[in-house]
């Protein structure tokens, strides 16, 4: 495998610093975020938008929720900030 090939990017999604590239030689999805990168696959990309999705909502029904009653519910997942 000749590792100084250029691969071809597609971009496949963007607004401001946030774009989604793909290279259809090696399959592997790129995630650009501000200055973060992170390269995955097609799965895992999937996986994270699900996750992503599943997140929205829950944010949208906690804000949505009236004060007067809690109905979240916490969990731990470790550093947030």
């Amino acid at each position: 495998m000749n590792s100084n090939k250029r691969h071809k990017k597609i971009g496949l999604s963007g607004h401001g610093d946030c774009r989604v590239v793909f290279c259809p030689d090696c399959g592997t999805l790129e995630i650009h975020f501000g200055a973060s990168t992170i390269r995955t696959n097609s799965e895992s990309l999937h996986v994270l938008s699900s996750v992503l999705n599943h997140a929205k909502v829950q944010l949208a029904q906690m804000q949505n929720a009236s004060p007067a009653i809690d109905n979240t519910q916490q969990i731990r997942s470790g550093r947030v900030h």
